[in-house]
């Protein structure tokens, strides 16, 4: 016979809790509970006994309610919080009862107009209470790290974020993957150069002035990873801050570490990310990589795909899978531009036209059948979705984000770079070379252009002459 924690049966257990609930006592021990005798129960018959549903909301909800603009300090640090304790006992209710009233009714319309089912309302209204007895501010804005704990108890926390995050009632205290990969991997370096380096990191992806672009977070690891080296050099040495590396101590480190020609490149460039960066924000005094020779590196080749699997996914009866190889076949879109494809992008589908940020695309047949037939699935799949994006999983749907970058991976057999780069190598032989024209069609710069040309040329295929 199974046994609960208390080393009691099923029976029992459900006895002593009809027991409290009709006397009140919240702790009556088991004895007394079963003084009386055992009423039997028959199974699946206990969700009759269930409580008693939460007051219905008022019919007419608060007026808006903004978040507060204060912040509770802690004295203490507080230990790491495991919500699943929670559900032994009971988590503390909200202590703004009027907040709590709005943010439930504005979930609840919000669940209605993206789709939700009535489960995953009601799962989410749960979550939203806990949280908002959970946190040290109330009113104030819910912090992801907060939310994201929800997951241990199967509740739908990046929903729920999302709503918060349209209402302003959300706060990002993540870290991201970057800072922490950084924070990780200069680990061994001594004060203040590990400090200069997360200075570094913070001015390239978060610059203080808006006229500077931000760096992309792999740009940013890949120079940090080729610099490292030559970094954790110079603390083997003795150099603890960066603003003591002289131009002859960092060649002759650069020199020490056997370089091959492509990687001493992409170090040369790391290094010189760094030190400019820092002493353009008047971290270091003087920059010792001003004459440093970076040159340029090794451009790769590219390379026709293999047919068959491009007919394969071409002809898949998955209507998202020939979609999305259509697109990446016969027009080189990037993956990036097919993960934020709405529906207002293919407005024109019936005559042939997808209009991207920086061009507008003719759509070829095959291409304009394969999309056609998708959205004839999405709307049957997807009826009541809210979300405007052209192309949606199981999860996305739900919410208002594009899909992630795994997920539209599992729709191609080859590589997406690979299709692209036939669709372009393709076109070169068909246009003769015609860089200008690879510019307008795919949206490449002129070197881009230049590189498949020149491919072409190198490998002698065939090229019309114009």
């Amino acid at each position: 016979m199974a046994v609960s924690r208390d080393r009691v049966c099923r029976m029992c257990w459900l006895q002593r809790s009809r027991t409290r609930k009709e006397t009140g006592d919240a702790h009556l021990p088991y004895e007394r509970a079963l003084a009386g005798g055992v009423q039997l129960s028959l199974a699946d018959t206990h969700a009759l006994e269930r409580r008693r549903s939460r007051p219905p909301l008022p019919a007419q909800p608060p007026a808006w309610q903004a978040p507060a603009g204060h912040r509770q300090l802690t004295l203490f640090p507080a230990p790491p919080r495991d919500l699943r304790a929670g559900l032994h006992g009971r988590f503390p209710p909200p202590p703004l009862p009027v907040l709590e009233q709005w943010l439930c009714a504005q979930l609840t319309d919000w669940a209605a107009a993206h789709g939700w089912s009535p489960r995953k309302a009601w799962k989410a209204r749960h979550g939203l209470r806990i949280v908002l007895g959970l946190q040290d501010t109330p009113g104030a804005p819910v912090p992801a790290s907060l939310t994201r704990q929800l997951t241990r108890l199967k509740l739908p926390a990046r929903l729920l974020y999302e709503f918060l995050t349209a209402h302003r009632f959300a706060e990002d205290d993540r870290v991201s993957a970057l800072e922490a990969w950084s924070a990780r991997t200069t680990a061994h370096l001594p004060q203040p150069m590990a400090g200069q380096l997360a200075a570094w990191l913070d001015a390239r992806t978060r610059p203080p002035a808006a006229s500077q672009p931000a760096c992309s977070p792999i740009t940013v690891r890949h120079h940090l990873h080729f610099a490292l080296p030559v970094l954790t050099r110079l603390a083997d040495a003795g150099i603890n801050d960066l603003a003591d590396v002289t131009p002859a101590l960092l060649h002759r480190h650069l020199a020490a570490c056997h370089l091959t020609t492509s990687a001493s490149t992409h170090t040369a460039s790391g290094l010189r990310s760094v030190f400019s960066t820092l002493k353009a924000h008047r971290i270091i005094d003087a920059d010792p990589t001003t004459r440093l020779r970076v040159g340029s590196a090794a451009r790769t080749v590219p390379l026709p795909a293999d047919v068959a699997l491009i007919r394969q996914d071409l002809n898949s009866p998955d209507t998202a899978r020939a979609a999305i190889t259509a697109l990446l076949v016969f027009h080189a879109l990037r993956p990036r531009e097919i993960r934020h494809l709405t529906l207002h992008e293919v407005r024109d589908l019936n005559e042939g036209r997808l209009y991207l940020p920086n061009r507008t695309i003719t759509l070829a047949e095959p291409a304009r059948t394969r999309l056609a037939a998708y959205l004839t699935h999405r709307a049957a799949r997807w009826p009541n979705t809210a979300n405007r994006h052209l192309f949606l999983s199981t999860h996305s749907a739900l919410s208002i984000g594009p899909v992630s970058g795994p997920q539209l991976k599992q729709h191609h057999s080859a590589p997406s770079q690979l299709l692209r780069d036939d669709r372009i190598l393709d076109e070169v032989q068909a246009l003769g070379g015609d860089v200008r024209m690879l510019c307008e069609l795919f949206g490449l710069t002129v070197p881009s252009a230049s590189r498949y040309t020149a491919t072409c040329v190198a490998h002698r295929l065939t090229m019309p002459v114009q």
